[in-house]
């Protein structure tokens, strides 16, 4: 093919007869001896990881051209079992194209890719999503091309139907949005990628960023180069957050509790550093290190007790990013109601919820008379329902009042944030059945990916389940889309994941409280199994362009749900079945978190529950009704009590929708 054709692949010709074939899968073979200097021979080229896929593509795309859709796919198919590396039969690829290594590289159905390039692994020549793509006329290219001589490193992003101009150079994690010229440069971490002036060939070996002084590093920690500006400290992680940032590209700076440090971690990470990273005298010196040496673009957490900090940081060093001042906003709920009161016209809406500080006694019967009952009391910064009260009436003030006195100053096992119990709040109590809304804000643009339902305890907020697409009319979930951009644009956020939760009664749409972070309760992995969308590595990639930005109305492809294995008290006798649910169909995730032996409590809040069941659905009842099902077929926790009868836990109901009478 030319070096440079840019066009639509042209219809069968003569081009497709066997030996012209026969001499492309030879000169395959020439190339990874003439390139890779492990091979030795065109014997030991022959066991190359990466030869099948070139030859089985070679055959599936003369196939493809002839109408046979079908088997090209299955060649294609088999080559991606085979090797790892997916090319769509429709691709074109050039002469002499050296696929180094080969894992996880793929290619686009009307990607054309020019003669002599050199593809390194997982590398992707992608679209930037049918919600564009759809758009397009029929025959339309929705893919790059590729010109000659060019080099696309390890990790290479290039999506849409852009053009890299012969001898360009596209580094490692570099994402490319954009035509990039001839001879140019692209190189990570740029946002979205931006070609840079064409090199001459004598100096296409050097970089273009500033040089900076070879950094002198402690043993423990990795050797090689760090690019500060493809790097992240992040303030507190879980294994998944620390592994999906490696898988974006990204070198990652964790600092780390000592109670949460995990081989894992210790192995990913970049730069590791245990102390209580929710002390701040603690980190603010270590943050001064590592922005000196080695440097990094941006801090974030997408855990609840690394927020503040993280946001410290950023202002620390004037990263942009989500500060200190909108963290404290998620965090604390009394700091929150008093933000949005402030608003001019505040008094007005019809959503907004009068709350006060819980001081001293006295203070329960003030907020009544002012309010009336009922009333919740509820810690200002604590997560997972700890702490919550509903205070119906006078005879629950001296009850409730105790229990806060005895809850404040406490760190029991049931608070996962690894704060002390110290403020409480009053606020309004909120009727409606509830919901928690996932979106992510690219720049100011509010983008509810989905609206979650939850199954709450009629008496005690425990959180029995959820389930994703919510069960709601349009008009409905469009008034809690526009009360959830609305509330985030007054609190100040402008980038990253959110969780918000609210009640939807008569007064509308109430937000009750929101957090810049991830869902807890697998509600992630809902979002994932019913929309594709993956809000962790969201959240890691977009402050480095790793990410395209979203539609604003992503459409689910299935339902999911999480249902909740719960028990009267008693004494766990034995946990069976975990495995056998895990391995069911349409099964996300089983988190089963009784052991024999633990104590089963009278439900309070989330940590009373005994485990987790996340499946996936043709739509939401559907999955509802599968979680179910997996949860009391497979799963048995015998929970005995102190009478010597024994039971079975057993799945927390999931009411029926009933939001219409919620509304009237």
């Amino acid at each position: 093919m030319p070096h440079a054709d840019f066009r639509s692949p042209p219809p069968p010709s003569d081009r497709d007869r066997p030996e012209r074939l026969l001499r492309l899968l030879a000169e395959d073979l020439r190339t990874i001896v003439e390139r890779d200097p492990s091979v030795r021979d065109r014997k030991e080229a022959l066991l190359h990881p990466v030869l099948p896929a070139l030859w089985l593509h070679r055959v599936a795309h003369r196939l493809h051209r002839r109408g046979r859709r079908l088997p090209a796919r299955l060649l294609m198919l088999l080559a991606r079992a085979v090797t790892g590396v997916e090319i769509h039969p429709g691709a074109v690829l050039g002469r002499r194209v050296f696929v180094d290594h080969g894992a996880a590289v793929v290619i686009g159905e009307t990607a054309v890719v020019g003669d002599d390039v050199t593809v390194y692994h997982q590398v992707t020549l992608g679209a930037v999503g049918w919600w564009r793509d759809n758009r397009r006329a029929d025959g339309e290219r929705r893919h790059p091309a590729i010109g000659a001589r060019v080099v696309l490193g390890v990790g290479a992003t290039v999506l849409g139907p852009v053009r890299v101009g012969d001898d360009a150079v596209i580094g490692a994690r570099a994402l490319v949005l954009h035509d990039v010229p001839a001879g140019a440069r692209a190189l990570a971490p740029m946002s979205p990628a931006s070609p840079l002036s064409p090199l001459s060939p004598r100096h296409r070996g050097g970089s273009s960023r500033t040089a900076r002084a070879p950094l002198s590093r402690p043993p423990d920690e990795r050797s090689g180069s760090m690019n500060p500006d493809s790097t992240v400290l992040i303030v507190g992680a879980t294994d998944e957050t620390v592994r999906k940032a490696k898988e974006l590209g990204l070198t990652v700076l964790l600092l780390q509790h000592p109670t949460k440090v995990s081989p894992e971690q210790e192995e990913l990470a970049d730069v590791l550093r245990v102390l209580d990273y929710t002390d701040w005298a603690a980190v603010e010196p270590v943050a001064r290190q590592l922005w000196q040496e080695p440097g990094f673009r941006v801090a974030l957490s997408i855990t609840e007790p690394g927020l503040e900090n993280a946001g410290r940081i950023n202002d620390l060093f004037g990263l942009g990013g989500t500060g200190y001042e909108v963290t404290r906003r998620f965090r604390d709920k009394l700091a929150m109601r008093r933000h949005l009161a402030s608003v001019p016209g505040a008094e007005l809406d019809p959503s907004a919820l009068a709350a006060a500080p819980l001081l001293r006694r006295e203070d329960l019967g003030s907020f009544a008379a002012a309010h009336g009952y009922p009333f919740i009391v509820k810690p200002t910064d604590a997560t997972a329902s700890i702490g919550v009260f509903r205070i119906g009436g006078p005879d629950d003030a001296e009850r409730v009042w105790a229990t806060v006195e005895g809850l404040r100053g406490t760190r029991t096992d049931r608070v996962s944030t690894m704060y002390l119990l110290r403020d409480f709040l009053m606020e309004e109590y909120a009727e409606g059945p509830e919901f928690s809304v996932e979106a992510f804000s690219f720049a100011g643009r509010h983008v509810v990916v989905a609206i979650t339902e939850k199954f709450v305890h009629a008496d005690r907020f425990a959180e029995l389940g959820h389930a994703v697409p919510a069960r709601l009319d349009e008009p409905v979930g469009e008034r809690i889309r526009a009360s959830v951009s609305r509330f985030l644009d007054l609190i100040g956020l402008r980038d990253g994941v959110t969780h918000t939760e609210l009640r939807l009664g008569p007064r509308g749409p109430v937000i009750i409280e929101s957090h810049n972070r991830v869902a807890g309760d697998m509600i992630p992995e809902l979002v994932r199994g019913a929309y594709g969308i993956d809000l962790v590595e969201y959240a890691l990639g977009w402050p480095f362009g790793l990410v395209p930005e979203l539609p604003d109305r992503p459409q689910a492809h299935m339902g999911a749900s999480v249902r909740s294995l719960v028990s009267e008290p008693g004494r766990v006798e034995s946990v069976e079945g975990v495995a056998d649910a895990a391995a069911r169909d349409g099964v996300l995730d089983v988190r089963v978190t009784a052991k024999p032996g633990d104590t089963v409590h009278a439900l309070r809040d989330n940590w009373d529950r005994l485990g987790l069941v996340a499946v996936t659905g043709p739509d939401t009842a559907a999955a509802i009704r599968r979680g179910a099902e997996v949860a009391a077929d497979a799963i048995r926790i015998r929970v005995a009590g102190e009478n010597g009868r024994t039971w079975l836990a057993q799945v927390a109901e999931a009411p029926a929708p009933a939001f219409a009478e919620a509304l009237a």
